[in-house]
């Protein structure tokens, strides 16, 4: 923990008090449950809690600052493992039921644990976009499609087709004719 904050998952806020009346750390701590029990503090309406607290949007803005913080100074290998069962739990239990929007949800949280991951530096993340050299500079003959009916071809006198062999190969593709042309530095194609 920082020297500032206190354990917010340890402060129990007083019954009975008005919560106009709890202090900071109580506040925070109430926060705090309320953005666990909403499962996000997207989830959770800063009007709806200033209000509440009878504050300013402002000092609940400083509240959730605060907690962030200490969230995060308190993360460690139990908030791992924590959040590994949960998510292996959440997700057997998803695809075990016999709903295809449960299957998709699955999905949904599967795709999330990995961003998770790859933000956290955990899970390698693949580029948006890869570029790739693909100019062969070793290749000395180009080949290019041809249809049949083309006169420059050789004619195989036994098939009446393409003779293969005078263009270099033991035997054609199938479907496709093919045809050498000069070598790619004498080329004007």
């Amino acid at each position: 923990m920082t020297e500032n904050l206190p354990n917010y998952d340890a402060i129990e806020p007083p019954e009975g008090t008005p919560k106009a009346e709890y202090t900071t750390h109580e506040r925070r701590a109430d926060v705090w449950r309320s953005i666990k029990s909403a499962g996000s503090p997207t989830r959770v309406n800063k009007a709806d809690l200033a209000r509440r607290y009878d504050v300013n949007r402002s000092t609940i803005y400083r509240d959730l600052d605060r907690l962030r913080e200490w969230a995060a100074d308190s993360l460690g290998e139990d908030a791992t493992l924590t959040s590994r069962a949960v998510f292996e739990t959440v997700v057997e239990e998803l695809l075990d039921a016999d709903d295809w929007r449960a299957k998709k949800a699955a999905l949904d949280a599967v795709m999330d644990w990995n961003e998770w991951l790859q933000d956290i530096g955990e899970q390698h993340r693949e580029p948006d976009r890869v570029e790739a050299d693909v100019r062969q500079r070793t290749s000395e003959v180009q080949y290019r499609v041809v249809r049949e009916e083309s006169a420059d071809l050789p004619a195989d006198p036994d098939t009446g087709g393409v003779d293969f062999e005078a263009l270099g190969f033991a035997e054609g593709p199938a479907g496709v004719d093919v045809e050498a042309v000069e070598d790619l530095e004498g080329s004007d194609e």
